[in-house]
């Protein structure tokens, strides 16, 4: 059974993901099946593995995290060879079209035309017993669309699309059609039924904890990734994660040694990965145990109120120059509101310490445009950068090297199911002002840089992240344009106000004959 697993990325963000690696361990671990990658910027020369080509897959596998690899799908799609429509793969030459992730369970539905089947769940939980099914089906060497179907149809965490259905030739469930009209912005009045519940392990004690290829070749060059924990306890309310995936569980202090074991021949820096990595139960004796190796650690997210002296330690005994931390705003109002019950003070706090071990340069994230929020809350990022700065300033007078702050400022975008979607949005243009304002402010500071995220590509995120089967449209549109997301904002604010104006037309039109009927038949 030969599995293609895309990643619509580049080879350097894919190979840092390490959802990729657990997804490509656990297919080529079935006896059944062999996997190989192709990613976005080497899919014309074929599989990283053997160079074979896309369409020569029994099935392609999408393994998709955020809302902006939608377009990227769609490239993938159409370099494959693949019809971009699953109603268009009737074929049994055209490999069956899959995509599983985190993408899949925050918002599923502006890919829902193009894909033929959605697995809902974990890798290590879900893939076992589809690939089994999947090879069960497969009969001497060739492939039959209809049999892979009907082979995983039914089973717990698997959803088949009504386009795949289409193209099978199976019976459509109630509400499935028509599916929806490409590329018209009109929402489909027959959405897709509630997906399946999701498959997920019953616990992490497996040893399915680590990076699979190590690569210099990404963002964590040569680092053994160590998933930590799934889930997260804290509940921010800008964060789907907290919000929608169940309670957070953590991998036992044993299998985590075990994996580093298994690196350490190889390489001295690893990468510790959670929603929360502060939060795992045994998070100091991990970091004690690898100090006396000794190895280098990294953390993928810290939060303020849970760094422990011990990771401090670590992060500067490996060596480590920076230390990255999430306000997410300057404004202490604006930080209670997102979830983030931390002061200014304890900010401050995890800087100095971080300096008196050794650490020199301090990344901070923030957001802007967060509903609420006024242009003077927003200013204060500028106001807590500059006294991180000088907290910089006076380790440098002892150790006569200056460091740098690095501030990131993303644009907030809503997520479904979240409680701060209750709240108006900031239109785009006075965000757009108003990330200029502080991005203006930042560079007068020295020893500061800033990087800044695109409104016009928070807005593309948003429309995904929040839209449904009209947003299937825009996802092709924006594929047609060549990730050209300004510009397709602009056409689909067009398109949808047409539309919106024809719908208030009908509905007058209505209203008017029901007011003339009306008076025709008397009080």
């Amino acid at each position: 059974m030969r599995v293609g697993l895309l990643y619509p990325n580049t080879y350097h963000v894919g190979m840092s993901s390490l959802g990729l690696h657990l997804t490509y361990r656990v297919i080529n671990a079935c006896p059944e099946a062999r996997a190989e990658r192709f990613f976005l910027d080497s899919i014309d020369a074929g599989s990283i593995e053997t160079g074979a080509s896309a369409g020569a897959f029994d099935v392609l596998a999408f393994s998709a995290c955020y809302e902006m690899d939608g377009p990227h799908a769609l490239d993938l799609i159409a370099a494959a060879g693949l019809p971009l429509l699953a109603r268009d793969r009737r074929d049994d030459r055209w490999p069956l079209v899959v995509m599983g992730g985190v993408l899949v369970s925050v918002n599923r539905l502006p890919l829902y035309p193009f894909i033929d089947i959605f697995l809902h769940g974990e890798a290590e939980a879900l893939l076992p017993a589809v690939v089994s099914a999947w090879s069960v089906a497969r009969t001497s060497g060739r492939r039959s669309r209809l049999r892979l179907i009907e082979a995983v149809d039914g089973l717990p965490g698997v959803e088949v699309t009504a386009g795949a259905r289409r193209a099978a030739g199976l019976r459509l469930e109630a509400g499935l059609e028509p599916a929806v009209e490409i590329p018209s912005p009109q929402p489909s009045e027959c959405p897709p039924p509630r997906p399946p519940e999701p498959v997920l392990l019953d616990g992490l004690d497996n040893p399915l904890t680590a990076t699979e290829i190590l690569t210099p070749a990404t963002e964590f060059s040569n680092m053994a990734l160590l998933d930590l924990a799934r889930g997260c306890p804290h509940h921010c309310t800008f964060c789907w994660i907290g919000h929608n995936t169940p309670p957070t569980r953590s991998r036992p202090l044993r299998r985590l040694l075990e994996a580093v074991e298994t690196w350490a021949p190889f390489t001295d820096r690893f990468g510790l990965v959670a929603s929360a990595v502060g939060a795992h139960p045994e998070i100091d004796e991990l970091c004690r145990w690898m100090m006396r190796r000794p190895l280098r650690v990294s953390y993928s997210s810290l939060r303020v109120e849970e760094v422990t002296p011990t990771m401090l330690a670590a992060l500067a005994h490996g060596g480590q120059k920076t230390i990255t931390i999430a306000p997410e705003a300057g404004n202490g109002r604006v930080r209670r509101l997102l979830g983030k019950l931390i002061s200014d003070a304890a900010i401050l706090d995890v800087v100095e310490r971080a300096l008196s071990l050794g650490v020199q340069n301090v990344k901070q994230y923030y957001m802007i445009g967060i509903p609420s929020e006024t242009e003077d809350e927003a200013m204060e990022v500028v106001r807590l950068t500059e006294q991180v700065r000088r907290a910089l300033v006076r380790r440098a007078r002892t150790t006569r090297r200056m460091g740098y702050v690095g501030v990131n400022l993303g644009v907030f975008v809503p997520k479904p199911n979240l409680p701060l979607n209750h709240i108006e949005p900031l239109p785009l243009p006075a965000v757009k002002r108003r990330l200029r304002r502080v991005v203006q402010a930042l560079r007068r500071l020295p020893n500061v840089r800033v990087n800044a995220s695109s409104p016009d590509l928070a807005l593309a995120q948003g429309i995904l992240s929040m839209g449904g089967l009209e947003a299937a449209g825009y996802l092709l549109l924006a594929h047609e344009l060549g990730g050209n997301w300004r510009e397709a904002n602009r056409r689909w604010r067009v398109e949808t106000e047409g539309h919106l104006e024809r719908h208030r037309r009908r509905s007058r039109l209505a209203a008017d004959t029901v007011r003339a009927r009306a008076g025709a038949a008397g009080p």
